[in-house]
């Protein structure tokens, strides 16, 4: 088992450019997100806007990519919004809590996806769950919950829960559930 030097040892002379890329992630995240509550191996190659008046939480391993868009992370005052463990954000994403809201673990939110738990003068939590995949453009409305493993589809607008497993997709999104042992059973079926 080689140690946390060895292996950052090996990370310079193998790939110094690829190293230098990493802490100055690691610093721009400490200066971007001085503000919030955070784990470790937080990154950002890119711009990120943060108004942090309520609380923000980034969990271990969360990272922002770097683009031509900036990504904002805004909690109003009283707000939290919780970004779990792994979840990798894209240019451009905007996430805004009035109230609540709470991304899962190893989360992909590609650029401009929009979720904001106001919006018409309703205010209501969003949860999503763990290893949930938000396509370009997707947007969030309030009072919605994405089940663990589910994609949203690129430009849909998620106006209702979308149940785990699933891939919603379209304005309204309209979702489409298919378990595993429901495709193994109908291949077979087929056969």
């Amino acid at each position: 088992m080689i140690s946390r030097a060895q292996h950052l040892q090996a990370l310079i002379f193998d790939d110094p450019v690829e190293a230098a890329e990493r802490a100055l992630g690691w610093v721009r995240a400490r200066l971007l997100f001085r503000e919030c509550q955070l784990g470790r191996r937080v990154t950002a190659l890119g711009t990120v806007r943060v108004v942090a008046k309520g609380r923000i939480t980034l969990d271990d391993s969360v990272s922002f990519a770097g683009g031509m868009i900036p990504t904002e992370l805004i909690c109003h005052r009283g707000g939290l919004l919780q970004i779990g463990a792994g979840s990798v954000f894209n240019y451009g994403a905007s996430i805004e809590a009035h109230e609540v809201v709470r991304l899962g673990q190893r989360c992909m939110v590609a650029s401009m996806v929009r979720v904001a738990d106001r919006a018409q003068g309703t205010t209501a939590p969003i949860v999503v769950g763990d290893d949930v995949w938000l396509a370009h453009g997707a947007i969030l409305e309030p009072g919605v919950t994405i089940g663990d493993r589910s994609v949203i589809s690129a430009g849909s607008v998620v106006t209702q829960n979308v149940p785990p497993d699933s891939l919603a997709v379209g304005n309204p999104a309209r979702c489409l559930t298919l378990s595993l042992a429901a495709s193994a059973a109908s291949h077979r079926m087929a056969r």
